[in-house]
Order: structure tokens, then sequence, then C-alpha cells
């Protein structure tokens, strides 16, 4: 007979966790404030705020309330640390990076929302410019080139070239924005606000040593555990990885599973139909499906659409003889979220048991890879 399990329990420890339980607990509470000096803000002028949550990006209102007659607002919260987005009447909204204990300071500038005593607010605003002037300089001159090309009938090979170069462009313009969140965001809250964009692959133990610094700052809350969840997904597709399973039903509404292809090198392409060069991508992959090993090399597609007929347009316009599955939930897809997949086209080049070989080849990079392999 087994012999009763016995634990000794001690009060101080029972009083020690207790406490801590409580610290916790509280530290979940933002209670910060939200206020405007007289004249600040335009009279009984109708305020909102809504909580945005970064990983299905989507917002939910929380309040609204009014400015007084002349034009001053106070607001405390209880709502948990987090980003938010306010409104006040007309004026362009302003989202805040909001901790627990700060009081944001608003005012009306040149018609404009304007924010103080938050310094996640400041970062993040100050990250969102860099955002917009990176993608200016890396990424639209290409885009541009590639309307110029099509405008004037360049060849598919020239269009291609520069689709590639487009695709490079935005990952460089990816580790910019790991570099300035390194850099510049800290433990406050505008590392969660800038998490959609982080780049895993690139710098990845001097952002978890963030995330950690942002934990022990900020405590178990909603932002904390999806920073996390963010690292611990990057550590799960890294380069040696055993890849995550993926299922959902292909266009017969049948379930495939990426497990059920084992044996076999898989490419995994995240892609959608609004996404060029994703459809570029596919034309090249209608020719190496055709040279391949099919006994040795599948492809297994994962599409980002919400609309099972644009789907199904572009499999068959694309002439995409391939594995395809899609749970037609876009971006908020569990799918791509397994993957930290944030941007198209994405892929994950995968060995005969299920280990993660290569990212992101594409064109004549993936043509080598695969020759290389004794699969062409």
């Amino acid at each position: 007979m087994a012999r009763p399990l016995c634990v000794r329990i001690n009060r101080n420890s029972i009083l020690a966790a207790l406490i801590a339980f409580a610290a916790l607990a509280s530290s979940a509470r933002a209670d910060f404030q939200i206020v405007a000096a007289p004249s600040a803000l335009p009279p009984s002028a109708t305020v909102t705020l809504a909580r945005h949550d970064v990983d299905q990006r989507a917002t939910r209102q929380v309040l609204s309330a009014q400015t007084e007659a002349d034009g001053s607002f106070s607001l405390q919260s209880t709502e948990e640390a987090g980003i938010f987005v306010l409104t006040v009447e007309t004026a362009p909204k302003l989202t805040l990076a909001v901790a627990d204990g700060e009081t944001v300071e608003l005012a009306l500038e040149q018609g404009n929302l304007q924010a103080k005593g938050s310094p996640g607010t400041e970062i993040l605003q100050a990250y969102e410019s860099f955002r917009k002037e990176s993608l200016a300089r890396l990424v639209y001159p290409t885009r541009n080139d590639i309307r110029n090309a099509k405008s004037r009938n360049a060849t598919e090979q020239e269009i291609e070239k520069l689709t590639q170069a487009e695709v490079d462009a935005y990952q460089e313009h990816l580790k910019e924005l790991n570099d300035f969140v390194i850099q510049n965001a800290g433990p406050t809250m505008a590392l969660y606000g800038s998490s959609l964009r982080l780049d895993g692959d690139y710098r990845l133990p001097e952002l978890a040593k963030l995330v950690d610094s942002f934990a022990q700052r900020h405590g178990d809350i909603e932002a904390t555990r999806s920073l996390k969840n963010r690292i611990q997904i990057a550590r799960n597709v890294a380069l040696g990885s055993l890849a995550p399973e993926l299922a959902a039903a292909n266009l017969d509404g049948e379930n495939a599973s990426l497990s059920q292809h084992r044996g076999r090198y898989v490419l995994v392409d995240f892609w959608a139909s609004w996404c060029p060069p994703c459809r570029l991508e596919n034309k090249h992959y209608a020719q190496l499906v055709q040279q391949a090993d099919s006994d040795r090399f599948t492809i297994f597609a994962v599409n980002l659409d919400t609309n099972e007929k644009a789907w199904s347009r572009a499999v068959a316009r694309d002439q995409a003889d391939w594995i395809h599955v899609s749970d037609l939930q876009g971006w908020t897809s569990p799918l791509a979220a397994k993957y930290g997949v944030s941007a198209l086209p994405a892929s994950f080049l995968l060995d005969p048991d299920g280990r993660i070989i290569a990212k992101n080849l594409r064109g004549t990079a993936l043509d080598q890879k695969l020759s290389e392999l004794g699969l062409l």
C-alpha cells in the first residue's frame, strides 16, 4: 500500500506567498491617470479610450467620457497596463503605451493630441516615426520601381528581380526596427507596442533579455505573457528546431497536417492571394515541383486569406499544384502565430526529420539549396 505524502506546512512561507500573490495581483492593475489642464482640450468633448491587443491587431473600447466645460479632463483608470488608443472628438487618434503609476498629461496642439508623462508612449511615438522613415528609405523606392517596371511592360525576369529586392529590403527594415527597440525601448510598455514586427532571427538573446526586464518591471500581465510567448515562438522556429505541427483544412475541406510528410524535405510556405511577392514565388514553385524529386520533396502552403474564393482563385491561376491549407483567419490565424509570421512571404525548409534547416529561401537561392540536397 502506498504511503501517504507528507508535507510540512510553514506558516511563514504561507504568509510570504500570500503577500507575493497580493503584490502580483495589484501589479496587474495599471492604476494610471489621464489628465488635461483647463483649455488643453475642447470643452464638453467626448473622450474614448480603447485597449489594443497587439497579437490580435484589434481594439475594444473600455470607456467613454467628456471633458469639462473649461476643456479640462481627469480620469483614474483601473485597466491593466498596456497599449491604448485615445480619441478626443475630431482630433487624430493617439496611441498610449501606459504603465502603472503613470500620469499622462494631454494637450491638443495644432490639431494633434500630445501626451507627456509616459516614457513608453514617447518611445513608441519615436519608434513609429522611425518605422515610417525606414520604410520610405529602404522599401518604398523598390516598390515604386516595380510599379514603373509593370507600367512599361518590363520582362518577367526584371520584375522578379525587383520583387526579390523589395523582400530583401523589408528584411533589412525589420532588422533596423529590432536595433531601434534594443537601443531605446528598455522595459517600457513601448516594447510590447512594437513587438508585432520584432524579428526573432535577429539579436534574439538581446530581445529575450529585454523581455525578462519587462517582466520584472510589469509582472504577470497580458503584455508580459505576449512578449514571453513571442520569444518562445522565435526559439521554437530557430534553425535546427523541430518545426511545430500545422494542421488545417485544404480546399476540398479535408484535414491535412505537416507531420504527414515526415520522411521528405518540406518547404512550409506562408502566403496570401493579395501578396504580390507570394504570387510571383508561386510561379517559381510551379516550375520547381515539376523538376524536384516528388518522392523526397513537397511544398506545404499555408494561406492567410480570409476569403475562400480568393484563396481558391489564386491557387488555380498560379497553377499551384501542391498542398494548401488555411483556417481563413488572416493575420489572426494560429497557424501563422505558431511560426511567428508577421510579414509575407515567409518560408521554412524542413529536413526529413521535420527540423528547420533554412528560412526564406527564394528564387535561385532555393534552387541552389535543393540542388545541394540532391532534390533537383
